[in-house]
């Protein structure tokens, strides 16, 4: 038996972690470059503290051979008991011999000294030695010379640099620990700036929490909140404003239907009722039986156009029409109801549009079906089409009927909404056919709008895109379909 449970998601990294964590390693990236910076430009400074006493130590040295060598014995550090020499000498002469040294030299090869440079060169930098009894040097040599003779001596000088080279350990691990409890003091800080910081969003995550579709009307913009959470809570607020006006609509789209559904179904019951209240003839049965199957026939024309309306992902094939050869047909079809009412149905223009063939006479179709429920008698429908400049097209279809009231044109494409007036003109309309005409425009990427004067007639604009590149050819005529 397979699970139908599924895969827990793994858990997201909370905000407030995240933060911590950004937090903390730039944290460690500022420790580490300054520590660093700072051992480093120590280690240098010492290292040039080092390398100028071994010059200006081997220099005075070249003096002393040049001016008074018999002061140089005293010249030559000797170990005391308890204090080790600081640095260390040694001479040679100029086949290798050694002429004086310091006690403790001997432990450091002749070799391990940076070649020698006379009095005439620049005396380099020294190297680093380090001996079998764990203590470190630095050495250094050059040529001292005497009369005409530049390479008199060798002078020799190795200068103790242990204790510098503990020093700098020492630093170093300090430093280490000196970063590692900034760290720690960084990530409790960062804890603590984190929870401050995002409390104000903590705050608008609990007021939003406790918003139900009954309390639609509160906003989560707070006064004094901080300037990055400002259009988060305006794109809320607006978001809010769009479910309550949604839930709004619902609520009368609902009660809309209930009443536009219960009215064939009363007419229907009670017709049975009738019919069952007494005998009747058979041409009497026929006529409750047709008079119900025109209800029936409302209703399914009702629950077609709420089905329409109800698919956002309804397909479309659209393709390059004829429109005014549409708008012919659809005039054709139209015929006959137009006659009897005594109207008259014109056409002015032409154009194209890559549109569904189907969808457009819907849309064109329900404008003139209503038209001809409201247009007074001996009137006249008027479609006029005319191409716009960019490649779009404009189809107007205009009567000279009842009109609709100023205040009431921003709700006639709202669905089931029917004015009093059109009640009383025609009562077996829905209030679904201009709701359709506007989704199909949507649809199509298009625009609709509506003008009317009350008592002198209403035109209504059907705005269409540019044809799209690729959009092929009617290849077929379809037939006109009643909205």
């Amino acid at each position: 038996m397979s699970s139908t449970k599924r895969p827990d998601r793994p858990r997201a990294i909370s905000l407030t972690a995240r933060l911590v964590g950004f937090y903390f390693v730039a944290t460690l990236l500022i420790l580490l470059c300054t520590n660093w910076f700072q051992f480093k430009r120590l280690s240098k400074d010492l290292d040039y503290e080092d390398n100028d006493f071994l010059v200006e130590r081997i220099v005075n040295l070249r003096d002393i051979i040049a001016r008074h060598p018999d002061a140089l014995k005293d010249q030559i550090p000797a170990n005391k008991p308890g204090q080790p020499s600081h640095h260390l000498v040694r001479i040679q002469d100029a086949e290798g011999r050694t002429l004086m040294q310091s006690p403790g030299i001997e432990n450091i090869p002749v070799d391990r000294f940076p070649p020698a440079v006379t009095s005439s060169e620049k005396i380099g930098r020294g190297v680093r030695y380090r001996t079998g009894a764990k203590k470190h040097y630095l050495l250094n040599a050059a040529w001292a010379g005497r009369d005409d003779n530049p390479h008199y001596r060798l002078v020799q000088v190795a200068l103790n640099i242990t204790k510098d080279d503990a020093l700098m350990s020492k630093y170093l691990i300090r430093t280490a620990v000196s970063v590692a409890i900034g760290l720690m003091l960084a990530a409790v800080l960062g804890v603590v700036i984190a929870h401050r910081g995002l409390r104000p969003l903590k705050e608008m995550a609990d007021k939003l929490s406790g918003i139900t579709e009954a309390d639609l009307h509160q906003r989560t913009r707070m006064v004094g909140s901080p300037r990055e959470l400002e259009e988060l809570a305006v794109a809320l607020d607006a978001m809010l404003e769009r479910l309550e006006e949604s839930f709004g609509r619902l609520s009368e789209f609902s009660a809309n239907l209930a009443h536009e559904l219960r009215t064939p179904i009363n007419n229907l019951r009670g017709e049975a009722e009738v019919a069952l209240s007494r005998a009747r003839s058979e041409d009497e049965y026929r006529r409750i039986i047709e008079s119900a199957i025109e209800e029936y026939e409302r209703l399914s024309r009702m629950v077609v156009d709420i089905l329409f309306l109800a698919r956002p992902d309804r397909s479309y094939q659209p393709e390059l029409i004829d429109v005014r050869a549409e708008v012919e047909r659809l005039a054709d079809y139209y015929g006959n109801v137009a006659d009897e009412d005594d109207t008259a149905i014109a056409i002015e223009g032409e154009g194209k549009a890559c549109v569904d063939p189907h969808l457009f006479q819907r849309a064109v179709g329900n404008l003139i079906s209503n038209a001809l429920h409201y247009t007074k008698r001996f009137g006249e429908i008027r479609v006029r089409l005319t191409p716009l400049s960019d490649g779009g097209l404009e189809l107007i279809v205009e009567d000279d009927g009842m009109g609709v009231d100023p205040a009431e044109l921003p709700r006639v494409f709202d669905r089931f909404y029917r004015s009093p007036q059109a009640r009383q003109v025609y009562n077996q309309g829905s209030g679904l056919g201009l709701a359709i005409v506007r989704s199909i425009m949507t649809l199509h990427g298009g625009t609709v709008s509506m003008a009317s004067t009350p008592g002198k007639g209403t035109a209504v604009t059907l705005g269409f895109p540019p044809p799209r590149p690729g959009c092929r050819a009617q290849d077929r005529a379809p037939a006109a379909q009643e909205g």
